[in-house]
């Protein structure tokens, strides 16, 4: 009887699907291994048959991001520091020009006269010889440039980080949007099927409202997935520094690839490469100049000063004494001599012109004595800076070592994860076909294959879920290593 009355609902459940010409079976998605989640088209297409790979977007975002190019203008600006610093090694000229008029008092005669002063000079100054300062000053320079191009070296990686990031997010979001679509289509099966038993009675209504309420909840779900792939592209979008771009295909296929090489390797290979522990050395190579400029400052400097200039003031007056009467005696031999009776003073004005040429050179060496412990004091902030420097290192590379074993073990552990969830996602690929097929001869309820769907969709989230993590984890040990 058993029999019996398991052919009869075979034969039920054919002649129901023949009559309503639906499908045997429903369309659930399939992913045969891990590159099948990225294989996917996002909607709103812009350009067709063109792809944004991953290489692409990360030269978007290295020529558009506006943190690259502060990082550059910064570079700039520490060059031009150097050049100043340099400066030392060559003269200072300056051409000087003087009109100056006024009246001046007459002295005590109480007069007054009016007087234009004209001069033009030329001089100039050479640090000769200062004891390494000048030298100190430009080494301390070169080594702080050296430190901003690591710095810019940095936001250079952490650029690209977050490019990857972000596109590991829209592969991510598409690949969701792929499921969520593939369960709507499910579902939407399972009703027509649904519908079709209830119609030849072989169903009851709960199993037909139970399908409608399993396709609404799919349909919201997919709603929201749509959104969050608009929200990853604009996180993209952002992360590459531009304001409009299409939402083209991606081109990346999740691949897992074997990470051969060992934990204290691939910290090695940081400490070495790391930027931001390459721009502490520089900064303390930088430092320690300072700190030996700043002893020196108890030392002299030699300097060479010249000028030459013309200059004249006009209105000026020079004065001469002549004689104002002139007599005659015989003197003791009776012989007649002259001799001046009154004297008397002429004063004659000078013009401005021609100016009068006049030059000196100087050798100068200053020997410091005491400035109030300013350069004791100078000596012990340099120090203290070095110092601080230093422990920062300290700590930056404590962090780097972190960073590291955090993203090598996070890579282990998702390679791990990528393969346990993809054979969950066969197994319930397995058991969902299992289910339907019962169902579809109407043997199974509608609770079996609604619980097989859903292990089957969270199985198909989990899969996609450790796959990005996956080359999200690879991109965060590159960065973490201080490489792209």
């Amino acid at each position: 009887m058993a029999k019996i009355a398991r052919a009869g609902l075979l034969l039920q459940g054919f002649l129901a699907f023949v009559f309503l010409m639906f499908p045997v079976t429903g369309q659930s998605a399939d992913i045969s291994g891990p590159a099948a989640p990225a294989t996917l088209t996002p909607p709103g297409t812009a350009q067709q048959g063109k792809v944004l790979t991953l290489e692409e977007a990360v030269r978007i975002g290295l020529e558009n991001q506006s943190s690259i190019k502060s990082a550059q203008y910064q570079i700039n600006a520490q060059d031009a520091v150097l050049h100043q610093q340099m400066s030392a090694y060559y003269p200072t000229v300056n051409f000087n020009n003087i009109y100056q008029t006024g009246n001046a008092g007459g002295g005590s005669s109480g007069a007054s006269s009016a007087f234009d002063r004209i001069s033009s000079a030329v001089n100039m100054s050479m640090i000769l010889y200062n004891f390494g300062k000048r030298e100190g000053s430009v080494q301390s320079s070169k080594y702080a440039l050296d430190a901003t191009q690591y710095a810019y070296h940095t936001t250079a990686n952490n650029t690209v980080l977050s490019v990857k990031e972000a596109y590991y997010g829209v592969v991510q979001a598409n690949a969701l949007l792929r499921v969520s679509e593939e369960t709507v289509k499910d579902r939407e099966e399972t009703l027509r099927q649904t519908q079709g038993f209830y119609d030849v009675g072989t169903k009851p209504k709960s199993d037909l409202t139970q399908a409608q309420a399993n396709l609404y909840i799919a349909q919201a779900n997919l709603i929201l997935v749509r959104n969050s792939v608009d929200t990853a592209w604009a996180t993209l979008r952002n992360a590459m520094g531009v304001d409009e771009y299409p939402q083209l295909p991606l081109d990346d296929q999740l691949s897992v690839a074997p990470f051969t090489m060992s934990l204290d390797e691939a910290k090695k290979a940081a400490f070495s490469a790391r930027p931001e522990l390459r721009q502490f050395e520089a900064l303390l190579k930088a430092q320690d100049q300072l700190i030996a400029v700043a002893r020196r400052s108890h030392l002299p400097e030699l300097v060479f000063n010249a000028n030459w200039s013309h200059s004249n003031v006009s209105n000026g007056t020079t004065a001469e004494s002549v004689c104002g009467q002139t007599l005659f005696a015989p003197d003791s031999e009776g012989n007649v001599q002259s001799f001046c009776a009154r004297r008397q003073t002429i004063t004659h004005s000078i013009d401005t012109f021609p100016l009068k040429p006049s030059w000196q050179v100087l050798l100068t060496l200053n020997i410091p004595i005491f400035n109030g412990f300013q350069t004791t004091y100078q000596v012990q902030q340099a120090l203290s800076t070095y110092r601080s420097i230093k422990e920062q290192e300290r700590v930056e590379r404590q962090q780097v070592a972190l960073q590291v074993e955090q993203s090598y073990r996070n890579v282990g552990a998702t390679q791990e994860a990528v393969k346990a969830n993809e054979a969950a996602v066969k197994a319930a690929k397995e058991n969902l076909d299992l289910h339907e097929g019962r169902y579809q001869v109407g043997y199974a309820p509608i609770v079996e294959v609604t619980d097989a769907q859903t292990t089957y969709v969270v199985a198909q989230v989990n899969y996609v879920n450790a796959l990005v993590a996956y080359r999200l984890a690879v991109a965060q040990l590159a960065n973490a290593m201080g490489g792209q």
